[in-house]
């Protein structure tokens, strides 16, 4: 048998399999749908419970082969999805609202919890209690994250000149180096993962996050093209639910969750790390019933924030940055 007549026997072969399913009754499988989504950050703590579910089986069970990745701030990973190199994100809000607001296409989906961000530093080199202890101070920072798009907000809100604090910019890796090798005095955070890595390697790590210096805002969650919500709504309330019931496992199971991030990730993470930043992160769910529904006050309230202190200048609703089509109705 030469190598065609092999091929057309074994397309003969498949399709005659493919009829007596169908005779049979049985349901021939839908290709997976493939999409990506990627992370605001690093390999943290609060990435472990999509990447548990996705390890789990609950995307593929919602026809989803999900690929997850890191990124370089919400900024850019907010910009990123505006051009649609990410079907999904997962970034901080203010970062959506601010890319919104210059006309960027992007809306958020669900959202899980306040911010994390905040400001650190090591309490046994800097005397720092309050925003006011950080005046004459070097605070590194990553152009385009989120912390940088709401410490407007923070200076304002204390009644604090911008050149009052000087901000040292520098890239994700170099802003935590510069506060370790004391080349600054703090440095912004996300409060759910950088500190944790501080004190894991023995450091005496302190923050405070930017909601105790007066700028309570929702924070980090899902969001996605506004392209996609109109063209594909099926694929958005899949992804809903299937990361619903990822975070759901991971409240009941967080040592799984954070041991499927271990097994994914491409380069080495300390499991203690990712342990104790999911903890810190899930303390700060918004507890909001379904998991991920947008509580309109609260984004009425962080879209005020960024308009008032921030810098954002829009007309537009808060109804214009979400929609909680997808999450459900609140219980």
């Amino acid at each position: 048998m030469n190598r065609r007549t092999f091929i057309s026997a074994g397309a003969v072969a498949a399709l005659a399999g493919g009829v007596r399913l169908r005779a049979a009754g049985a349901k021939i499988p839908a290709p997976l749908e493939k999409v990506s989504l990627r992370f605001n950050w690093f390999w943290v703590g609060g990435c472990a419970p999509v990447v548990g579910g996705r390890e789990r089986g609950f995307y593929r069970d919602a026809g989803i082969d999900l690929t997850v990745g890191q990124g370089k701030g919400s900024g850019a990973t907010v910009r990123q999805l505006g051009a649609k190199n990410d079907h999904f994100v997962w970034a901080d809000t203010s970062a959506l609202v601010v890319a919104a607001a210059q006309g960027i296409p992007v809306r958020a989906v669900m959202v899980m919890a306040k911010s994390n961000l905040g400001v650190q530093w090591l309490e046994d080199r800097t005397n720092i209690r309050t925003v006011h202890d950080l005046i004459g101070k070097k605070v590194s920072a990553t152009p385009g994250d989120g912390n940088t798009q709401l410490w407007p907000a923070v200076l304002a809100a204390n009644g604090i000149k911008p050149s009052a604090i000087e901000l040292v910019f520098l890239d994700s890796n170099a802003a935590l180096a510069a506060l370790r090798a004391g080349r600054v005095d703090a440095s912004f955070c996300g409060v759910s993962d950088q500190p944790v890595t501080l004190r894991t390697a023995g450091l005496k790590a302190k923050f405070l996050t930017f909601a105790e210096m007066g700028v309570p805002t929702l924070g980090q969650g899902v969001f996605t093209h506004v392209d996609t919500i109109r063209d594909n709504p099926s694929l958005v309330r899949r992804v809903v639910a299937a990361t619903q019931r990822s975070w759901q496992a991971a409240l009941q199971d967080p040592g799984a969750a954070v041991d499927a991030l271990v097994r994914y990730a491409e380069t080495p993470v300390n499991p203690a790390v990712l342990r104790g930043g999911l903890e810190v992160f899930q303390g700060l769910s918004t507890r909001a019933n379904p998991i991920g529904f947008i509580e309109p006050a609260a984004m009425q309230q962080t879209l005020e924030v960024l308009k008032q202190h921030g810098g954002v200048k829009t007309d537009l609703p808060a109804s214009a940055f979400y929609t909680n089509e997808f999450a459900g109705a609140p219980a």
